[in-house]
């Protein structure tokens, strides 16, 4: 088990709502697969929304606490930063609409060790 420095959705305080509210998920999820990426070196895409997290949503729906026509979003990962935007993470700066983001180096080192179905906890 290893920690990382990562940042957030733009909107980093509490777990993902709907689609669109810069959030990022909580909670426990898988990886589905991982690839190159042109602009962040890798993309880890998680399993969201997983069982959880379609709970959560039709319950924040049934509440009334969600825009009508929201969606429950997709196309969460973990992924570097832009070129040279290390220092996003240094500062803190949660720039994402969503993902997980890393430092370049350290999203080539879990990319080295990380495999389908590696288990991953979100937590703040």
């Amino acid at each position: 088990m290893k920690t990382y420095s990562v940042v957030f959705g733009c909107s980093p305080i509490g777990d993902k709502r709907y689609e669109g509210d810069c959030r990022t998920p909580e909670g426990v999820f898988h990886i589905l697969e991982l690839r190159k990426h042109a602009k962040w070196t890798y993309f880890l895409l998680l399993d969201y929304p997983n069982a959880v997290s379609w709970r959560r949503f039709y319950e924040r729906k049934r509440r009334g606490e969600l825009p009508d026509k929201s969606t429950v979003g997709s196309a969460i990962g973990i992924h570097g930063v832009p070129v040279g935007y290390d220092k996003a993470v240094d500062t803190k700066s949660n720039w994402t609409l969503g993902c997980i983001s890393l430092k370049t180096e350290d999203i080539r080192e879990i990319y080295r060790v990380t495999q389908k179905g590696t288990r991953v906890g979100i937590v703040r």
